[in-house]
């Protein structure tokens, strides 16, 4: 199950650099459609692991979780890969409580989906 996680980690990161670049470009001024496309095509390696980042923690997850929970799983891994760009990368924008706080609850909210039988059990004092 961790290995499933880490993937999408890797994935998550890896889809993210190709965007990092278009920003780069248009705070430089010179995003066009040409410089989209040289993006698309230098980073076509880092997009071929992201992909199969993506189908192994699908593929792997799918014994544990539903869809639809694998989903939210990926939406939080972008929230959190994304809040450490804007904090570490990029330094555009201060990060604000609220985001920080749905965070931590979508966190939280993986702890509990993911430790939901162990906790039952516990509640229950199996």
């Amino acid at each position: 199950m961790f290995a499933a996680f880490a993937w999408l980690i890797v994935a998550t990161l890896f889809v993210q650099v190709p965007n990092l670049l278009g920003i780069d470009r248009q705070q430089s001024g010179d995003l066009d459609i040409w410089a989209a496309t040289k993006i698309a095509f230098i980073t076509i390696p880092l997009t071929f692991v992201a992909t199969a980042g993506f189908a192994l923690y699908y593929g792997r997850a799918e014994q544990y979780f539903s869809y639809s929970a694998m989903v939210i799983y990926a939406h939080l891994a972008a929230l959190a890969v994304g809040i450490v760009i804007q904090v570490g990368i990029l330094k555009t924008r201060q990060t604000d409580a609220l985001e920080i706080i749905g965070l931590l609850i979508c966190m939280l909210g993986l702890v509990l989906s993911v430790f939901c039988k162990p906790i039952l059990a516990w509640y229950r004092g199996d």
